[in-house]
């Protein structure tokens, strides 16, 4: 005849199995995780360089529009100035 203090002690044990069970999934989880990250990592030490690049592409694009619109702007007043014969 079971007691009511081993059935605690069954209920305990039973509590701590399950315990450890999700404990080794999560091990198992991180692990992935890890192996994930450390995949990734090249292309992520990769960001700066690349946001730089965008960057400098960024200014010359900018300066570019500058340009073009000040030689639209000179076109545009050159063939109103100019006397129409």
């Amino acid at each position: 005849m079971a007691t009511a203090n081993d059935t605690d002690i069954k209920e305990i044990k039973d509590i701590l199995t399950n315990i450890q069970t999700q404990i080794v999934d999560l091990k198992l989880s991180v692990g992935k995780i890890e192996a994930t990250l450390q995949t990734q990592n090249p292309s992520i030490q990769k960001i700066p360089d690349i946001a730089e690049k965008v960057g400098e592409l960024k200014n010359w694009k900018q300066i570019g529009l500058t340009i073009v619109g000040g030689l639209i702007g000179a076109w545009i007043t050159f063939l109103l100035k100019t006397p129409n014969h």
